[in-house]
């Protein structure tokens, strides 16, 4: 192996001498990176480049490129929003804008969604606010829960990763379903959660429907609440169908759409 035998400390400074050479804005090639490597330190072997490299992948520090022999770039991280960072703007005690919906309805996933669903350890994170979507649209879903599961006869911790599509209740339509399904690509299982007001009930119920036959046909679930901020107002109307996604993906996500502190903390649980 090409990091046999070498400390915690020394991988440590392969990496910063390789993230030292790549560019802040553009991509460099893996053999023009290799090349800049090897000139002060012949033990920047390709088998070593590449093992530093894919580290570096895998902790959400670089992406690969296109071209000729491969690439590599930075990643960009969104920043975490802190809550609280604005009021919500209310009309006879209606959010009256998606951004309005994520504070409310995380505190409501973390304290009451996640209890009544057998959560625990869990972690709650808004993952919609902040830069450009890192992998193109339906990419950056608006709130992500992460936990695992232990069962007494199947060996093993189970990770589920969870996403939240939100939507008002004057933006609904069936694309809701077919956002949370481009999520359910790097997580265990997506829903499309709505805003519902009592006083709109009726007039969305023919769309509610239809946005229930499609998340049904394609494993999606789909959550209606009244009151956004009051879970017992919350109605699961599809079951999400559970899924393994391909680790890599799950890997990458993680590494681009939720925080720091998020990824260390999934870290410790499977130390």
């Amino acid at each position: 192996m090409p990091l046999t035998g070498l400390s915690k400390e020394e991988i440590a400074k392969y990496e910063t001498i390789l993230m030292q050479l790549v560019p802040s804005e553009a991509t460099i090639g893996n053999t023009a990176l290799l090349r800049q490597l090897s000139i002060n330190d012949q033990s920047w072997a390709k088998d070593r480049y590449f093992a530093i490299r894919n580290r570096l992948i895998e902790q959400g520090q670089l992406d690969l490129g296109k071209g000729k022999g491969g690439s590599v770039r930075r990643v960009r991280s969104a920043p975490i929003v802190p809550l609280q960072s604005r009021p919500v703007a209310l009309e006879n005690g209606t959010p009256q804008s998606e951004r309005d919906l994520y504070e409310p309805m995380f505190n409501v996933i973390k304290a009451d969604w996640s209890l009544d669903n057998g959560l625990d350890p869990v972690l709650v994170e808004i993952t919609a606010q902040g830069g450009r979507r890192p992998d193109g649209k339906w990419t950056r879903p608006d709130i992500t829960v992460a936990s695992y599961k232990t069962y007494p006869y199947v060996p093993g911790r189970h990770f589920d990763i969870i996403t939240f599509e939100i939507k008002p209740y004057d933006s609904l339509d069936v694309t809701v379903v077919y956002e949370a399904l481009a999520h359910r690509r790097a997580a265990t299982r997506a829903y499309a959660l709505l805003h519902v007001p009592a006083a709109h009930q009726t007039s969305l119920q023919e769309i509610v429907d239809e946005i229930c036959l499609e998340a049904k046909r394609v494993g999606v679930g789909v959550i209606a609440a009244e009151n956004p901020s009051d879970y017992q107002t919350w109605q699961e109307l599809v079951d999400a169908t559970r899924h393994e996604p391909d680790p890599q993906r799950l890997n990458d996500f993680l590494s681009k759409q939720v925080s720091q502190g998020f990824r260390e903390r999934i870290i410790t649980w499977f130390r």
